[in-house]
């Protein structure tokens, strides 16, 4: 009987192991493997710190003039104001007529500061001041959170929340994107997490709900085991994925962009979206917000003749000028609606 028992424990504990090895070997030989970090991404910027972590907004542009390459194959030059905004070359108004709001792509990260749509939008209006608050990581809750601000002591006419389908998952800091976020900033230095101790990511879980913050520290873990075994990995990217609420991210956002509206409309402000890409996602939400000012630029992320690729996949020089292009006739509409 004893022994009849030792066979069945030992069964017991073998048929999981050799299934767990089985799969570990089934997802090896299909090009998975265990997590790895700081293999594939590099940042570097002279002098440091160009991008700090900030208690309210999650990252924040630090003053300075910055030399910045990405994965040794893209540099640029970039300066930042002592208000934490990107320079606008060609501004030279003292105030600020039109805002415009976003993530790294309207801040333009890759290219030079002359060379971004902020910057040639400048020059194609030099009777306005134009200021570019797009901050790498952003999303419309941020965006938000700064219109909050200006609304306060600025005397605006127009503004621009430059949109992507990414912000999507921004707006609700989701398990992915938090993944991303974590992951994706540890890439680019080692020195990530207490260059960002005091940083709180702020997100929305309902139209209705306050802004509720996320700390650095507690974004996102990664589980036990990781990052030497491939079924963890998998494991735990595929829950990422699964915990994706496509639809609650867009009723966010749909939310996020009408309060932005009724704001500037109580200032006499005009407020309209650039949507900088086009997706289902997308036309729905326009369609949802059918009566507020929308602009399809409709930008391919994967053209290498407009952007960076295959060192990144922001847009290059040329993308930029296509992108203020399509946004140039646009802001003019507005600046000379009655």
């Amino acid at each position: 009987m004893t022994s009849t028992k030792k066979i069945l424990s030992n069964r017991l504990f073998l048929y999981p192991f050799g299934v767990l090895v089985c799969l570990e070997i089934a997802l090896l030989i299909m090009g998975y493997r265990p997590f790895r970090n700081n293999d594939d991404y590099s940042l570097k910027a002279t002098p440091g710190n160009a991008f700090i972590g900030d208690p309210l907004l999650g990252i924040q542009l630090n003053p300075g003039t910055y030399k910045i390459s990405i994965n040794d194959g893209v540099a640029f030059t970039a300066r930042h104001l002592p208000n934490h905004t990107r320079y606008v070359a060609g501004r030279v108004q003292q105030h600020t007529d039109v805002l415009l709001l976003g993530c790294s792509f309207t801040y333009g990260f890759g290219v030079n500061d002359d060379q971004n749509f902020a910057s040639i939008l400048q020059k194609t209006y030099p009777e306005i001041g134009l200021q570019n608050d797009g901050v790498v990581g952003y999303g419309s809750v941020q965006s938000l959170m700064q219109l909050q601000r200006h609304l306060e002591s600025d005397s605006l006419e127009v503004v621009l929340l430059d949109f992507s389908s990414y912000h999507l998952m921004r707006n609700s800091l989701s398990p992915q994107y938090r993944s991303n976020l974590k992951i994706g900033y540890n890439r680019s230095s080692r020195q990530v997490d207490n260059q960002m101790a005091e940083a709180n990511f702020p997100y929305k879980n309902t139209c209705d709900g306050p802004i509720q913050f996320a700390a650095w520290n507690s974004m996102y873990t990664n589980w036990p085991g990781r990052d030497w075994l491939a079924t963890i990995n998998w494991m735990q990217t595929t829950r990422d994925k699964a915990s994706e609420d496509l639809e609650k991210q867009m009723e966010i956002t749909a939310c996020i962009f009408k309060e932005m509206r009724d704001l500037c409309q109580q200032k006499g402000v005009k407020f309209a979206v650039v949507c900088l890409d086009s997706t289902p996602e997308t036309e729905q939400l326009k369609r949802q917000l059918s009566g507020l000012p929308w602009l399809d630029v409709q930008f391919d992320f994967h053209s290498k003749a407009m952007t960076n690729l295959p060192f990144d996949s922001h847009p290059n020089e040329k993308g930029h000028q296509f992108i203020a292009q399509q946004i140039s006739p646009f802001l003019g509409e507005l600046l000379h609606e009655d």
